[in-house]
């Protein structure tokens, strides 16, 4: 069950644009437990700092996972996203604190948070971090690929 409720649906919204904390992502109980299946997020404005130059980086940010007993609320989501945009973080550290923050919250079955970072100096970054619940076995892992397959694909055509 969760353990807290929804702080960031209803009432007055705190916006912040740095230190990504990972206390403000509310979460809810799986409606399907038991059940497999995948919960895909895409931040398509994702912003953050470059840690060297301060200058803004562009991208987006896709983040799918098989739940065990808890999913993310969106709008907690979307304000810590947000806090990443006065942050300085290379790319591959960005993506993968997301997936660190995200899979301590939910403790989900599978776990891809995939970043699509605009090309800078020519070169375009795509990190991807993956988190796997401990005792996940290769039958589990298997189910959960062959799942987010499917959503990917769903994905496609919807652009």
């Amino acid at each position: 069950m969760a353990d807290a409720p929804l702080r960031a649906l209803g009432g007055r919204t705190e916006y912040r644009y740095d230190h990504p904390d990972p206390s403000v992502l509310d979460v809810f109980d799986n409606p399907r437990p038991g059940q497999a299946w995948v919960v895909s997020l895409l931040c398509s404005e994702f912003t953050s700092l470059c840690p060297v130059t301060g200058q803004p980086d562009y991208g987006r940010l896709r983040v799918d996972y098989v739940p065990d007993r808890l999913c993310v609320e969106t709008k907690s989501l979307k304000l810590y996203l947000m806090r990443y945009r006065g942050h300085g973080t290379f790319h591959e550290a960005c993506v993968n604190d997301v997936a660190d923050h995200l899979a301590a919250r939910l403790a989900p079955r599978y776990l891809r948070v995939f970043g699509d970072f605009n090309p800078r100096g020519g070169i375009a970054i795509k990190p991807l971090a993956l988190r796997l619940a401990p005792d996940l076995g290769p039958d589990e892992e298997a189910r959960c690929l062959s799942l987010l397959a499917q959503a990917e694909a769903c994905a496609r055509l919807d652009s």
